[in-house]
């Protein structure tokens, strides 16, 4: 039997540090930290949020479909061959949790020795009956190969078109792009860096600056979907990992210019069943406070106030059934104390993150 996807959308905030260090840069601006110029906030893309869960979550062990080889990127092709090969040993496993993909693997293989009875095998075979029954097995298997093998396409989603295989799984997972909740500054500095590649020859590199940023309190807002879950296969156990992965990932992954970043708040809203809908970018309600005068260096350098998103929460208490919650004892700010009504159940995640010296 298939694991039940999730029943339930979900809104989440998550909040992280950036300091002293390079949060997104953007290859069109030499690698700057993305701004907002007329703003002066900070911005980082979804894409570079999920890029530290997925290789998270690949230091766990588990197979990722957008990923690199040896630092190259490769074909969807290629990464779903080799899903393929590295899987065959669970066909028979899968083929007990699909009745119709059972019955045409039984005809596809009814006239066949035991010893030939495999994947690879009947792929190879010709002829009327395995043409018209190939593509609806193979379609069948593929698809329930990609939902239980690769855990980032049942979260973010991902687009096949492949060997008569043709399938798009829109990500139960969505995220905005970040922004930080303040105008940030860039460290003055003239350091330069060098980066080497293969192809240069030994003590030669390429040189360029090295942007950091002084502090920036980054915020995401995302979205889980139920009805998107269905179709890639998210469950309530895969919930649970990505909460897991969100708040540990980047600091699990400290690299040069990315050392400095820790996570500060970690927010799901799980609505109940019957409610199908979501409520709206969380970040909204939000508000900061600094000194104008004062160079923004640290968390301690901002008055954050959840004033608005708790009377949100408490005018939408009806469509609420649980709240996941997860909080860094830097920031000491009481906030479930603060804005989730006593008749919510809220689960206090127990996460402890490593932080580096700075």
């Amino acid at each position: 039997m298939e694991t039940m996807a999730i029943r339930s959308n979900s809104d989440f905030l998550f909040l992280y540090e950036a300091s002293k260090c390079n949060p997104n840069g953007d290859p069109d601006m030499e690698n700057k930290p993305r701004i907002d110029y007329e703003t002066k906030t900070n911005l980082v893309t979804d894409l570079r949020l999920k890029r530290f869960i997925r290789d998270y979550l690949k230091q766990l062990g588990y197979p990722i479909f957008v990923d690199t080889i040896s630092d190259k990127k490769v074909t969807a092709d290629y990464m779903l061959n080799s899903i393929i090969k590295q899987n065959l040993n669970r066909h028979d496993s899968l083929l007990q949790t699909n009745a119709e993909m059972q019955q045409l693997w039984d005809d596809l293989t009814r006239d066949l020795k035991s010893e030939e009875k495999n994947y690879e095998h009947v792929k190879q075979l010709k002829g009327k009956k395995k043409d018209e029954n190939w593509t609806r097995f193979n379609n069948l298997f593929l698809n329930m190969l990609i939902k239980t093998a690769l855990i980032d396409i049942r979260f973010f989603g991902g687009a096949f078109a492949i060997e008569g295989f043709s399938e798009t799984y829109t990500g139960p997972v969505q995220i905005n792009w970040g922004y930080s909740l303040h105008p940030v500054e860039l460290i003055k500095s003239n350091t330069i860096t060098t980066k080497f590649s293969s192809k240069e020859e030994a003590g030669m590199g390429s040189m360029g600056k090295d942007y950091r940023l002084y502090y920036s309190l980054l915020a995401f807002h995302g979205t889980i979907n139920k009805n998107a879950a269905t179709k890639s296969g998210l469950t309530d156990a895969d919930v649970a990992l990505f909460r897991e992965a969100i708040i540990q990932a980047i600091p699990a992954q400290p690299t040069r210019s990315k050392l400095g970043q820790y996570p500060l708040l970690f927010l799901q809203l799980e609505y109940q069943a019957g409610y199908h809908g979501f409520l709206r970018d969380l970040r909204d309600f939000i508000q900061v406070k600094y000194a104008p005068e004062k160079a923004i260096r640290c968390f301690n350098d901002l008055d954050l106030s959840f004033e608005a998103l708790k009377n949100l929460i408490r005018t939408n208490q009806n469509k609420i059934a649980k709240v996941y919650f997860w909080e860094s004892e830097l920031t000491d700010k009481k906030f479930v104390m603060q804005i989730i009504p006593e008749n919510i159940t809220v689960e206090i995640l127990e996460m402890t993150v490593a932080r580096e010296d700075k």
